[in-house]
């Protein structure tokens, strides 16, 4: 369910920017820090990141915003990761060009235009 004024973008690739609209409507607002969060941060919420940044954003994908599975056992590879060193191991290399926050509760919005523009 969205709020007035929300807009709810269904995304049909990894990348939420690839064939959409996504990019349109947050230039139009003004709109320079777009909150990532969702499924698969190792390959949804980090592309879409990527994107956002290569585009002069400053992505916001908070670590708590986001779901994985566990990596499974790779017998003679690797034992099983957990979902949650998943997801903070796909952050960290987006900290230095997005704004990673430890929780969502952190993140703040303000309106993206003046009342007046």
């Amino acid at each position: 369910m969205t709020g007035p004024g929300e807009v709810v973008i269904r995304e049909t690739h990894d990348d939420a920017f690839q064939k959409s609209a996504w990019e349109g409507l947050l230039s139009a607002h003004g709109v320079r820090s777009p909150v990532v969060c969702g499924l698969m941060p190792e390959r949804c919420v980090q592309a879409t990141a990527r994107t956002a940044v290569a585009l002069g954003h400053r992505a916001v994908p908070p670590h708590d915003a986001h779901a994985t599975h566990d990596i499974p056992v790779e017998p003679g590879v690797s034992a099983a990761v957990p979902a949650a060193t998943v997801a903070r191991g796909t952050a960290w290399p987006l900290s230095r060009d997005a704004g990673v926050t430890s929780r969502a509760a952190d993140v703040t919005f303000t309106d993206a235009l003046p009342a007046d523009a």
